[in-house]
């Protein structure tokens, strides 16, 4: 249809992934450095590497979904130079000893600017002066407008010592690549078959962290160690004598123990358990549920382990049950019997977890529900 060639992209996918990227990109940097570096995300840059409480270098990082060059009058370094040159202006970093690092997907064709500051022998200063300031001088590039005269506002001193501390990564590894670093990084910590569940864990947590720290004010730095420490505290739930627990803080969209119309919930009302243990209930089977269908997808359940375990309470149960009739003797009036179901509602909720076994916590609802 014609008329398509002239409705607006507002598509939001490329702006989406490097935001992605950068947050991954900062876990994979702290995985790769020493356990006393700190990352800052979106403060003096896209990703801030700190040490001892001091920036020593900043990121940009630049993310492409199709293969790009990263040309002389390009915008995304111009823009890089401008946020750069700007920062070194106001005082606000100190080059050196700040390093200044620009991580890009885009490929620096050879004899560019941008080549010119990959790390390594090939480093040529001089050259990326001169290209820098040649393209702020003729370039009628309207939009880089403002970046060429922040790079033109600066002295000759500070353009000198802006470009001696820029380091064009180019060619990095993209968004899946580089959450292929951080699974290699982290292989020896699980076996196998565990791997993805555990990055896909880390991973979690650590944009849970990240936008914890983007609503702070002043953000926390997160450091390394406490990256290493997760990594350690996720891979013993995967050992041969344990199972992860993820779902220990989790709720359904809704709870209504006065209108849930399952067989457990009947049961509870049917004993005059209160509401709130009612809800309890509701939210340790959703739990329970949850948790159960993940270990199956993951498959990290071995043999008929679920199975034995049930068997376990089954047992459990008959015992407990046992003790019950033989108090109660056939004399108990119906007041004393709805208080007996009350007595099992308590021992599931309590005792029943202190059952020796990884699964306990994530079944009593179960044993609730079969009652």
């Amino acid at each position: 249809m014609a008329w398509e060639a002239s409705v607006p992209d507002f598509s939001a996918q490329e702006s989406g992934l490097g935001y992605l990227y950068q947050a991954r990109y900062a876990l994979w940097l702290l995985l790769d450095g020493p356990e006393e570096q700190e990352v800052v995300l979106e403060t003096l840059d896209d990703i801030v590497l700190n040490q001892d409480g001091t920036p020593h270098d900043l990121l940009q990082t630049k993310h492409s979904t199709v293969p790009a060059r990263l040309t002389d009058a390009s915008s995304p370094l111009w823009k890089t130079l401008r946020i750069w040159s700007t920062h070194i202006k106001d005082s606000v970093i100190q080059v050196p000893p700040t390093a200044l690092t620009l991580i890009t997907t885009a490929e620096a064709p050879a004899n560019s600017i941008a080549a010119a500051r990959r790390p390594g022998s090939a480093r040529d200063c001089a050259a990326a002066l001169d290209g820098l300031r040649e393209v702020a001088q003729t370039s009628k590039n309207e939009d880089l407008k403002t970046a060429f005269a922040a790079f033109s506002g600066l002295t000759d001193d500070e353009q000198c010592r802006l470009v001696d501390a820029i380091h064009v990564l180019d060619n990095s590894p993209d968004i899946s690549d580089t959450g292929d670093k951080i699974r290699d990084r982290i292989r020896a910590a699980v076996d196998r078959q565990n791997r993805d569940a555990l990055f896909e864990r880390l991973e979690g947590w650590w944009f849970g962290k990240v936008v914890d720290q983007l609503r702070a004010d002043p953000p926390t730095p997160v450091a390394g160690f406490e990256v290493y420490d997760k990594v350690r505290a996720i891979a013993e739930q995967f050992g041969p004598n344990a199972l992860p627990i993820d779902y220990l803080d989790a709720r359904p969209d809704s709870v209504d123990p006065q209108t849930d119309n399952r067989i457990f919930v009947r049961q509870l009302r049917a004993i005059d358990v209160g509401l709130t243990r009612t809800e309890k209930a509701i939210l340790d089977y959703y739990r329970a549920f949850e948790q159960r269908s993940r270990w199956a997808r993951e498959e990290l359940l071995v043999g008929d382990e679920v199975e034995s375990y049930e068997l376990r309470l089954v047992d459990e149960w008959e015992r407990f049950a046992a003790a019950l009739t033989e108090e109660l003797d056939g004399a108990a009036n119906e007041i004393e019997l709805k208080k007996e179901p009350g007595r099992f509602s308590s021992w599931a909720g309590g005792d029943l977890g202190r059952l020796p076994t990884d699964c306990a916590v994530n079944q009593r609802a179960s044993t609730l529900q079969g009652a």
